[in-house]
């Protein structure tokens, strides 16, 4: 059961019902919601018009405790008929960066629900969602009865169902330095760049790491010729004038050490050089 209120992002294409059914599910489980923010394009474009007119009234009736906030995706001030292009595209996920983005800097808690509206705001939600979120937040799709996904029924009845599927997030943590220059950021591009470069830091730091301190100097000489030049077993074995046993004996302790430094069941070969070669690609050679 969540315990604090929170707000609820949902993306709208022309079913209001996936927000209601979603609202329904949420506070079953014990959810407080105080706002719900509904992301659409144009108010004016017949569907959407209609399903807004649904909701705002239904919502008025069924949880008349939570306040309603329309999110109209828009450029220069002209409202998206659409997000298909790449300059709507562009909008959809800077708005929805910035949206999520405020909420987080208030602590607020969200329920993110990405079934309605194109695709394209489903892939950009999981996206902002991976950047922002935290422990706190949720990623939604919803799945429903037959009868009544066709029915368009903004409510259940006795013999119909509803529920939320969480979408798997893997948050930074509010612990992380990412949390603090994501804070700075509010272009989801830049931000995502900068994500980038962190987390190749991150990755070079463990190498360092592991290679300053967890290998001994024969095993980082068999090492460093595997990665740095490619070299089989053999060659590698010719090349220090060592026997092939030795250099076997040196590469699976690498591997069992690597394992515990990054905290994975085996490493073999092939993750060995995956996890080593931006290090070795910018690190002088030893040898």
């Amino acid at each position: 059961m969540f315990l604090k209120s929170s707000k609820l992002i949902a993306t709208l294409g022309s079913k209001p019902q996936l927000i209601t059914l979603a609202v329904d599910c949420l506070t079953q489980s014990g959810e407080k919601l105080d706002e719900i923010i509904v992301v659409h394009t144009q108010r004016d474009r017949a569907e959407t018009k209609s399903a807004l007119s649904r909701l705002r009234t239904d919502l008025s009736e069924t949880a008349p405790q939570i306040t309603l906030r329309f999110l109209e995706l828009s450029h220069n001030g002209v409202p998206l008929q659409d997000v298909t292009s790449s300059e709507e595209v562009d909008v959809a996920f800077r708005a929805l960066y910035a949206e999520v983005r405020t909420l987080k800097m208030q602590d607020q808690a969200i329920h993110l629900l990405i079934a309605g509206g194109r695709r394209t705001l489903t892939v950009f939600g999981m996206a902002v969602a991976q950047m922002l979120f935290d422990d706190l937040d949720h990623l939604w799709h919803i799945s429903s009865h037959p009868d009544l996904e066709s029915s368009g029924q903004l409510h259940a009845d006795d013999s119909e169902w509803a529920k939320l599927i969480p979408i798997p997030v893997i948050p930074w943590g509010r612990l992380s330095p990412v949390f603090d220059i994501l804070h700075t950021v509010d272009d989801p591009f830049t931000a995502a760049k900068q994500l980038s470069a962190f987390r190749l830091r991150e990755q070079w730091d463990l190498a360092r790491i592991f290679i300053l301190t967890k290998i001994s100097p024969a095993e980082l000489s068999v090492v460093e010729l595997l990665i740095r030049e490619n070299l089989s077993q053999n060659e590698i074995a010719e090349k220090l004038s060592l026997s092939q046993r030795t250099v076997e004996q040196h590469l699976r302790s690498a591997y069992r050490k690597a394992a515990d430094h990054w905290d994975v069941t085996n490493v073999n070969q092939t993750q060995l050089i995956r996890l080593l070669s931006l290090f070795f690609s910018t690190y002088k050679p030893v040898l």
